[in-house]
Formats: structure tokens, C-alpha cells, sequence
């Protein structure tokens, strides 16, 4: 062969030529993966260019990898080379076509890589003009010309593959994205579901259809949605979509189903809006699972804080057996010196009818003292689901000072009640919240059991513009360090060598479930504060 100057031959038919390059095109767009795309080019540039041999190049980190080729001769299929060692690197560390007519002119070509081969002239293009991915190049055994139509074809063919290389990188990425929110879901126990906002159709997923009970094949409609719920959630159900599809808010609900093999179960459905291209708003997506054994769950705990409330209870009135026993004693005892009283004004040598009278009235006093005592006590220990009722501040807390200090153990400590004269009543059961304060000011009495003061003092006011009212509970005993004070409403934490560390937990696990807060604060001089709040 002769390498000599180049030798121009003419451009054949340019018509033909781009018709082939529109096939060509057809077929990349409709490659599903590189190896497709490199093996469209490798079937098709020779007969595009008319070219004696062909490579498809890709950039692999610093080296240019020859991996397809279709000619009359060896070329360097399978093998790497320095992007700098190479016309297919300069290509594509430039971003520009090589058009080469004799290799052996050019400093860019490695003659002695050439020599092996057939090559005596090239057209090299980048697939990609910025950051270059590969290069598509055309090899002739001749030297020559090339026209601007046959580069034109090749390089139009290495933009067509790169075109079908980013399609197909992105269908990988939709369809890893697919299979990592596949495997998420499946992880999180959630079926994935999507309401068309325009025609109301609602697709639901195999995992979405399992938690209401269906199978794969049926159809799942939302109106079925519906009517699988619960008649007495159905409303609560649809507005959540009402307010969800205003955009008021994002679908956050929880609701009961009726399954198709009898049971009830709990379903959570959670979702937002997505817009469309032109940023209107065009469908609701989420995903649902079942909450059935998280609400089971959270009934066996709810169950088991009323059990605590009430060994609480039970602990505190325990403690205050003795003090019970005195206070009862008290006026049984007058009570049956009062009756003795009117028997003896009522002897036939002494008959005092009116002092007898009295005396037997003082009698009945005692006794309703008496009932009164042990209905509290009754009312404190009693096992009951709580009951909200509408309660008078000022009463309540004078009823739960009388029974903390029944007995003489601290009927010296010096009490201050501080309640605001306009609070207004509020909606709270009374055997808890009683139990709350029953059970702070025995703490604060406790706590200066060796302080030269004792003094406590209880208070109620308004606070939050008037939204809730702020009970404190303030004694003078030894204070509390900030350490301790930082876990003593965590559950089985205590400071008493023979507590169980539960009063405080229940504490505020009740005041909690009324809407409030429990903490306490140092007191201003010495002493401890303990405060929590309750709504109006």
C-alpha cells in the first residue's frame, strides 16, 4: 500500500448515507443497555462511513479501553493505553474530531502502535463534546481526503451515541432508584400508593393491597378504600384527602379496617402532592402499613400506666395507713361521746331534750366527717378508666391538702394556699390530678423532715395569655442538685432508699395525657419547685 500523499476519493451519495445514519439512530434509541448501544456501533459505522475497519473506544479513569471493533484486519480490541499515548485519548481529553489522512504525519498518532496494523488514515470523534465518555473511530488502509459529509456522518453518529448512552444510564438510575425504594418499602413493611387527582383513579401496590387485606389480582379502588374502613372512621378518613388534595396539609392518618376475613386492623396512611412538569398539582402519592400491633401495643402500655397509676395510688395511701386509722378514730371517738352525751341528758331525773338534741346533732356531724374520710380515700384508691369532669381549682386542691396531712405527723408543717380568685374551671379527671398533687406535697413534705423550717407552699394561676393553668408546689426543704433534678421524672428513678421510682414517671405521664407538662426548678431561696400545667 501506498504512503505517499493522500489519495481524495469522492463523497458517495450523502442522501443514502443519512438515511442509513436515521436507521442507525432508531436502533440506539432503542438500546436498553451499553452493551447494546457498543454493539449497535460496532454492526453499523463501517457500512455508514465505508470505512475498512472500525473501534468503539470508552475512557476508563486515565485509559482509553478498545472494547468492540469490526475490520479487515486486527486492531487493538480488549486493550488499554494512557489517554495521553493515544489519538482516541487526544479526542477525548479535547472534545474534538481527529480527521487524519496519513497517519504517519500526524505527531499525534504512536507510529509504532500503527505500524502492526492496516491503518494508513482515520476520522476519530469524542461521544460527548464535554467530558467525553468514549470516541467512535473509522480506519482506512489507504491515505486520503475526507469530505465534510462523511466526518459530518460520523460525527453525528458518535452524538446519536451518546444520546443513547444517556438515555440509558438514566433508565439505570430510575430502575436502581425503583429497586432501592422497592427494597426500602419492603424493609418498612409499606406498600406504596398514588391517587390521580384529575381522574380519581387510584393504583395501589402489591404490599398496599396486603394491608387491607386484598390480593395481588383484585382491583383496588379508592371508593374500595373507603368501604374497607371502618363506618365509624370513614368520615375522619376522607377529610384527611379533603384537606390533603386543598394542599391545607400533607395526608397524615390513621383509621380502622374492616378485613375481608372478619378481623379489624389499624392502617397508616401517609402522603403528599406532586406536581407535574408545568408545576401544577396533579396527584397524591404515599404509602400505607399496618399499624395494628403498634396500637395494640401502645393500649398494652396505656394499660400498664393505669396499673402503675394505680399501684401508686395504693403505695401512697398505704404509707398513710396510720395517719388514716387517726384520722378516723378521731370522730368515731366523739362521735360516741357525743351519743353518751344525749343518753344521759335523757334520763327521767335529768331530761334535757334540747341538749340531747344537740348533742346527737354534733354526733351526726362527726359521722358525716367520717364518710367523708373514707370516700376520699375510697376515691383516691379506686380503679377507674380516667373521667373527665368539669372541676373548681380552689376545692380541689383544699380536699388534697386535707388528705396528704391527715395524721400528726405533719399537721405542724406551715401551709400557704395562693390560688388566683378568677381561674376558671377546667375539664380534668379529679382522682389523677389529685394524685399528682397528693403525691408532690408528700415529697415536699418528706423532703424537710430534717429542715428548721417547713413550710410549703401551693399556688394556681393563669399563664399563656390565660391558656392554661400553672400549679406549683414550693417546699423549704434541702433543694435538689441539677443532676438529680434531670432524671427524676424517668421511670424507676429515685432518691428514697426504699422507693420504687415510679410516683414522678406516673406523674407525668398523666399530666402529659391532659395536655400539660411537668419540671421542676430550684426554689428562689432554698427548697425545690415542682410545677406542671393543665389547659383550660
Amino acid at each position: 500500500m501506498s504512503t505517499g500523499s493522500p489519495a481524495r476519493r469522492p463523497d458517495p451519495d450523502g442522501l443514502d448515507r443519512w438515511l442509513v445514519l436515521v436507521s442507525v439512530v432508531e436502533r440506539l434509541s432503542a438500546a436498553e443497555s451499553l452493551r447494546e448501544v457498543i454493539q449497535v456501533v460496532r454492526d453499523t459505522a463501517r457500512t455508514l462511513s465505508g470505512a475498512d475497519g472500525v473501534t468503539f473506544v470508552l475512557r476508563d479513569e486515565g485509559f482509553c479501553h478498545y472494547v468492540e471493533e469490526d475490520a479487515i484486519g486486527p486492531l487493538w480490541k480488549g486493550k488499554r493505553f494512557p489517554l495521553n499515548a493515544c489519538i482516541s485519548g487526544w479526542c477525548m481529553l479535547n472534545g474534538k474530531t481527529a480527521v487524519i489522512p496519513d497517519i504517519y504525519v500526524d505527531p499525534r498518532i504512536p507510529h509504532d502502535a500503527y505500524r502492526p496494523t492496516f491503518v494508513k488514515s482515520l476520522v476519530m470523534a469524542p461521544v460527548r463534546t464535554e467530558h467525553p465518555i468514549a470516541a467512535i473511530g473509522a480506519y482506512w488502509s489507504v491515505c486520503r481526503e475526507f469530505s465534510d459529509g462523511e466526518v459530518a456522518v460520523l460525527e453525528g453518529l458518535a452524538r446519536s451515541t451518546a444520546a443513547a448512552i444517556a438515555a440509558v444510564q438514566a433508565r439505570d438510575t430510575l430502575r436502581n432508584s425503583e429497586e432501592r425504594l422497592r427494597l426500602a418499602l419492603e424493609a418498612g413493611q409499606l406498600g406504596a400508593w398514588d391517587l390521580n387527582l384529575a381522574t380519581e383513579s387510584f393504583t395501589a401496590s402489591a404490599a398496599s393491597k396486603a394491608v387491607f387485606g386484598r390480593r395481588v389480582d383484585e382491583d383496588f379502588s379508592f371508593q374500595d378504600l373507603v368501604e374497607a374502613t371502618h363506618p365509624d372512621d370513614r368520615r375522619h378518613l376522607e377529610r384527611a384527602f379533603e384537606e390533603a388534595w386543598e394542599g391545607y396539609s400533607d395526608l397524615n392518618v390513621e383509621f380502622r379496617v374492616l378485613r375481608t376475613n372478619g378481623t379489624i386492623g389499624w392502617i397508616h396512611m401517609r402522603g403528599r402532592l406532586i406536581r407535574d412538569t408545568d408545576s401544577a398539582i396533579s396527584r397524591l402519592a404515599g404509602v400505607s402499613f399496618d399499624s395494628t400491633a403498634r396500637r395494640q401495643a401502645q393500649d398494652r402500655m396505656e394499660r400498664l400506666q393505669s396499673e402503675l397509676a394505680h399501684v401508686g395510688r395504693l403505695s401512697e395511701l398505704g404509707q398513710m395507713g396510720s395517719s388514716f386509722a387517726h384520722e378516723l378514730v378521731q370522730p368515731l371517738a366523739a362521735a360516741s361521746n357525743y351519743l353518751g352525751a344525749a343518753r344521759r341528758f335523757l334520763k327521767p331525773d335529768n331530761a334535757l331534750p334540747e341538749k340531747a338534741f344537740d348533742m346527737v346533732t354534733n354526733a351526726e356531724a362527726q359521722i358525716t366527717r367520717t364518710k367523708q374520710t373514707i370516700q376520699q380515700i375510697r376515691g383516691l384508691a379506686r380503679k377507674t378508666e380516667p373521667v373527665r369532669t368539669i372541676e373548681y381549682l380552689g376545692p380541689l386542691i383544699e380536699e388534697t391538702i386535707e388528705i396528704a396531712r391527715m395524721g400528726t405527723k405533719y399537721r405542724t408543717i406551715e401551709l400557704q394556699l395562693a390560688v388566683d380568685k378568677d381561674l376558671p374551671p377546667v375539664s380534668v379527671d379529679k382522682v389523677q390530678i389529685q394524685q399528682v398533687l397528693l403525691n408532690l406535697l408528700r415529697n415536699a413534705f418528706e423532703a424537710m423532715e430534717d429542715s428548721e423550717i417547713q413550710a410549703v407552699t401551693v399556688s394556681a394561676m393563669k399563664v399563656d395569655d390565660g391558656q392554661m393553668i400553672e400549679f406549683r408546689v414550693n417546699d423549704s426543704g434541702p433543694g435538689l442538685a441539677p443532676e438529680i433534678a434531670a432524671d427524676l421524672f424517668k421511670p424507676f428513678h429515685t432518691t428514697k432508699s426504699h422507693g420504687m421510682g415510679v410516683g414522678l414517671s406516673i406523674c407525668r405521664h398523666i399530666i402529659e395525657g391532659h395536655g400539660g407538662r411537668i419540671w421542676v426548678q430550684p426554689g428562689s431561696e432554698a427548697g425545690a419547685t415542682f410545677c406542671f400545667t393543665v389547659p383550660v
